[in-house]
């Protein structure tokens, strides 16, 4: 099948070319994100403008702030499911913060996996987790696609990247902030962000949005010439996300 991203020079005025959002904050009052119900459909309705047509929201799960659960992750999204437009996909998955909560519920089998049994990992933007590489086996070796959230962002890798090399060895897929290319988090996370798609690293592209003045940035991305340039590599999977299923939590079960 013919990638829409194999076409050059594709430009968009919109994020029409992308289709899907599989990184933001849009669950109600679980986390950083959209505070209430109102706020979470106001943002979820400002993407599908944009041209986001497919959206996984992945609120924290991070022990000490976020110590999210499925009961919990299920509970807030159910609170919005029937105020969604039908025309927006919508279901949610979360971003696994590396910590004991993590491989507590790893163990028991209480996550909630995007796609292709994906998992969506951060850690500390400061100090590079202990046995990390070792970790990560772990994760694969059950089976698990593991997806490093905005790798630009994390201070150890801008100044050094021959980690990142290591874990891209190891198949780990990374997903970029679309923020980072117009510099909102600092033109550190930018340069890294540049380095990074100049290298063709990147497998996803997500809003990471977690209220309306991310929401405002957003709208500026696609006409810049680095997302553009992302676009023309045709690497990009965030398509491959497209498909949704009913999940109720029972167990590691993968969406498909």
């Amino acid at each position: 099948m013919l990638s829409i991203f194999n076409f050059s020079r594709r430009v968009s005025n919109d994020f029409g070319s992308l289709g899907v959002d599989m990184h933001s904050h849009l669950l109600p009052g679980i986390d950083d994100g959209s505070e209430d119900s109102d706020q979470s459909l106001s943002m979820i309705q400002s993407l599908s403008d944009m041209g986001f047509k497919t959206i996984y929201t992945t609120p924290h799960s991070f022990k000490d702030l976020y110590p999210n659960t499925l009961e919990t992750l299920k509970e807030s999204f159910q609170k919005i499911e029937s105020i969604i437009p039908g025309d927006i996909s919508f279901d949610y998955s979360s971003e696994y913060y590396l910590d004991d909560n993590f491989h507590q519920n790893f163990r028991n089998k209480t996550l909630r996996p995007l796609p292709g049994n994906r998992l969506l990992i951060e850690f500390s933007m400061l100090n590079v987790p202990m046995g990390l590489e070792q970790q990560f086996y772990d994760i694969q070796l059950e089976g698990y696609q593991i997806v490093l959230a905005h790798p630009e962002r994390y201070q150890f890798f801008q100044k050094n990247s021959s980690l990142l090399q290591r874990l891209r060895d190891m198949d780990v897929e990374f997903q970029i902030n679309a923020l980072s290319l117009g510099g909102y988090y600092g033109e550190n996370a930018k340069k890294a962000a540049e380095k990074l798609i100049k290298n063709g690293w990147i497998d996803f592209v997500g809003t990471d949005a977690h209220h309306d003045k991310h929401i405002q940035a957003l709208r500026k991305i696609p006409d810049l010439s680095l997302y553009q340039l992302l676009l023309d590599q045709g690497n990009l999977k965030n398509s491959e996300l497209k498909a949704m299923v009913n999940f109720e939590g029972k167990g590691n079960q993968p969406i498909k």
